[in-house]
């Protein structure tokens, strides 16, 4: 099989798993890349309620069914259609509300109507549903409504994470890090760790200087339970893993020292495979898990290299950023630079 069709198979094996912070849809993804690509890879956790810096390991989240019917019995809403259409941690419910109650607790993009938006409550405890806009508008749209969440919350559950270690010459780390926590969202969440496989089996078999330190966590909290588990003093240099196969140009987000060695050979391995026509952004304190490598207490440099950025494209966290919106292709050229990067 060549590398495209494998890609295009990692995408609809992996686009359907609901995945948040914790749970069996983030499970069954780390247990996915562990089988197919890096069977050395190990799976960590740490225990909820466990303090990690100023954070704290949240309750366990995992959710079996959802669903609203209107005045007719009609289900208008079904997670089993939809993984976005419940909001991410929601608690459970099974009541009858009528219109105003349920507008309540509902999200939707009235600029896009169309579309469903994705929303979580990690740390708040609430319910809630997504759809879209043209919904509510709807004949369908008619009240009472039968609410029902079927979720559990864990206090003794665990927060997962992959870690997987190529060994160079030198002690001395290079971090590759991507998230695993959203839900059926194609270039936000899924390109990158299906990018992050298949760049660190291509790594698996070269001769390298650095060692090469893979870690697929769930976002900002993943990352900041890594951090308070790692050796940050080995790792001199890494690279964010997000967004990386939509249908736009290539484009970089710089580490926040622009002199630093991994942020130059960035642009050279960009310029390199696509000249100078690729889009640069600054370094701002928000994003995606730089925000927490770039810390005062680590200061780890992360450029990450994107195709269609978050925040750049309005399909960004919405059902819009489904499998037709990425491309095997697209994968591919990132990979490509990825490559050319190391």
């Amino acid at each position: 099989m060549n590398i495209e069709k494998r890609v295009k198979k990692t995408f609809s094996d992996l686009f359907p798993l609901n995945r948040s912070l914790t749970g069996s849809g983030v499970i069954k993804t780390l247990q996915y890349i562990k089988k197919n690509f890096l069977p050395n890879a190990k799976i960590k956790s740490l225990i909820s309620g466990t303090k990690v810096y100023d954070w704290q390991i949240p309750e366990e989240w995992d959710l079996f069914d959802a669903y609203v019917t209107n005045k007719d019995g009609e289900k208008i809403i079904d997670y089993k259609k939809n993984n976005l259409h419940v909001v991410s941690y929601s608690t459970s419910v099974n009541k009858i509300v009528e219109k105003e109650e349920l507008l309540q607790h509902l999200h939707t993009l009235p600029n896009f109507p169309d579309r469903t938006p994705y929303r979580t409550s990690y740390y708040k405890k609430n319910w809630g549903f997504c759809c879209t806009q043209k919904l509510v508008k709807s004949k369908k749209f008619k009240g009472p409504f039968h609410v029902f969440i079927d979720s559990k919350h864990n206090k003794k559950g665990k927060l997962n994470w992959l870690e997987c270690i190529k060994h160079g010459s030198k002690k001395d780390e290079i971090l590759i890090s991507t998230y695993c926590c959203h839900p059926s969202l194609a270039n936000d969440n899924l390109s990158g760790l299906t990018l992050a496989s298949f760049l660190f089996e291509y790594l698996k078999s070269l001769n390298t200087k650095y060692t090469y330190r893979l870690v697929v966590v769930p976002e900002t909290i993943g990352s900041i339970a890594f951090l308070s588990q790692a050796n940050t003093k080995k790792i001199k240099g890494g690279m964010i893993l997000s967004c990386v196969a939509g249908p736009d140009k290539i484009s970089i987000k710089e580490g926040f020292d622009k002199n630093h060695f991994i942020n130059e050979a960035a642009h050279l391995a960009i310029k390199n495979c696509v000249g100078d026509k690729y889009t640069i952004y600054p370094f701002v304190p928000d994003g995606s898990d730089e925000r927490q490598y770039s810390t005062p207490g680590f200061r780890i440099v992360t450029p990450s290299i994107h195709k269609s950025k978050y925040y750049e494209y309005d399909q960004y966290h919405t059902s819009a950023d489904n499998l037709n919106y990425i491309s095997p292709k697209a994968l591919c050229e990132t990979l490509r630079i990825h490559k050319e990067w190391i």
